[in-house]
């Protein structure tokens, strides 16, 4: 099955006063609460999630409460995923200093990853600071947050099951999906 999330992912559950919603991101294998990195070790499963999402926290608005996270492992393709392990997430909300619009406000970031395919973060009723403009240069936070998910020390992945590696751009727009769920004119 061409572009699976195997070996392993992650599923990151949120919410905000608007709506509830989930992220997945593929991840190196997974086995008896550690992740596989890149750098043939391991790391510890709810480390390497909490670490990643405490630099996702400047993207969203004060109110956008991340609440659990599953890993699912699915070692080939053909696999069904299978849940192996949970947690909770304490006291996780967004930090944006100057949010401007949220509602039905997606973010993605774009990274091309060492097999030369995309890898996306997709973030929903994200803090867009009044602006649609594309980023294509990172600043801090988005630094940050690439170079957590590049780490060689994690276990991140790109559906193509390369490491994601290159910055390509940051875009905002508004979701429709989310409008017609709002009711939004």
């Amino acid at each position: 099955m061409p572009a699976s999330p195997s070996p392993a992912f992650v599923r990151i559950n949120y919410h905000s006063p608007f709506g509830f919603h989930t992220m997945q991101i593929p991840t190196l294998a997974w086995d008896s609460g550690n992740f596989a990195t890149w750098a043939a070790g391991v790391v510890d499963d709810s480390t390497m999630i909490e670490d990643l999402v405490t630099l996702m926290l400047p993207f969203f608005p004060e109110g956008v409460i991340f609440d659990n996270w599953l890993i699912f492992s699915q070692p080939t393709p053909e696999d069904d995923p299978v849940p192996v392990a949970a947690g909770l997430f304490v006291l996780f909300e967004g930090t944006a200093t100057l949010p401007g619009w949220t509602k039905a406000v997606q973010e993605t970031i774009t990274i091309r990853s060492t097999n030369f395919g995309v890898s996306k973060l997709v973030f929903l009723d994200a803090a867009s600071g009044n602006s649609f403009e594309p980023i294509t240069v990172p600043d801090g936070s988005m630094t940050a947050l690439l170079n957590e998910i590049g780490d060689t020390s994690k276990g991140w992945s790109a559906q193509d099951n390369g490491r994601p590696a290159t910055f390509i751009k940051l875009s905002k727009t508004l979701n429709e999906k989310l409008r017609r769920a709002y009711r939004m004119a």
